[in-house]
């Protein structure tokens, strides 16, 4: 008798869990379409300016920030556009956590010899958001795995992998051979121009390096278009996500192939 009723109650369990979260995902997703339209509304109604593909965004919002020294390369590196994950520079929480998308779009346009203005970026943008929140129920915090998946079933593109446990030096002989690479990170005190104590999750493009650093598209700002890190530092950082626990997260790198 004991059985039947932990199987009862186990049933009745597994049930609310699936009405629950059910019902979590209706309600994350009509916040996210509700946000969506209003973000779209605010900036079509600035369609005739923001169309203009000439026209200089305002950055005083970031002059507070203090840009670190860099070096320059004196290696020319890949031909890579460059976009933040806010192509207008307006902060709406959609573009708070679309430095996977961003990097995703950078990368594959590279690699695809694609080119996007800033209207068309925003709008791929949003069609990859809208596309994980069919098949994933969720667009935030996008993981490796995941990225890959988007390229390949999204977009059709196949020439892509996965190298666990990359080295340095497999880094740069990737970039070397003129393909390119998108890389998870730990972000937390990693740059003091993050604001606050930066992300612990966040994406970027590694395009290029010198001896002792790493150039790369960091779309957290509209500044850091050729943004040198470090090599050691940088490398050192790269994690995947994991949902529970940053210590199980392991080092991986996305590489696109031309």
């Amino acid at each position: 008798m004991k059985h039947y009723i932990v199987g009862f109650l186990t049933i009745i369990w597994i049930i609310y869990y699936l009405i629950f979260n059910h019902e979590q995902k209706i309600s994350y997703q009509d916040e996210y379409d509700s946000v969506k339209q209003e973000l779209l509304s605010h900036e079509d109604a600035q369609d005739n300016t923001w169309k203009n593909e000439e026209k200089n965004i305002e950055s005083s919002e970031i002059d507070s920030q203090k840009d670190i020294s860099w070096e320059k390369s004196d290696i020319t590196d890949l031909d890579v556009d460059f976009y933040p994950q806010s192509p207008f520079w307006k902060w709406w929480p959609i573009f708070e956590d679309t430095c996977e998308e961003a990097s995703l779009l950078l990368a594959l346009n590279y690699v695809r010899g694609e080119y996007m203005n800033k209207v068309q970026f925003r709008d791929e943008l949003l069609k990859i958001v809208d596309w994980q929140n069919k098949n994933f129920w969720y667009f935030k915090d996008t993981s490796v795995s995941q990225t890959v998946e988007i390229l390949k079933n999204m977009y059709d593109f196949q020439n892509v992998e996965i190298i666990d446990n990359p080295k340095i030096s497999d880094i740069k002989k990737v970039i070397s051979e003129g393909n390119i690479i998108i890389a998870p990170i730990y972000g937390i005190n990693l740059n003091p121009n993050y604001g606050g104590n930066g992300p612990d999750y966040h994406f970027l493009v590694i395009k290029w390096y010198t001896k002792n650093s790493f150039i790369t598209h960091d779309v957290w700002t509209n500044k850091w278009e050729n943004y040198v890190y470090n090599q050691n530092t940088l490398y050192n950082r790269i994690h995947d996500y994991h949902p529970t626990d940053i210590e199980l997260w392991e080092k991986k790198i996305i590489v696109l192939k031309k």
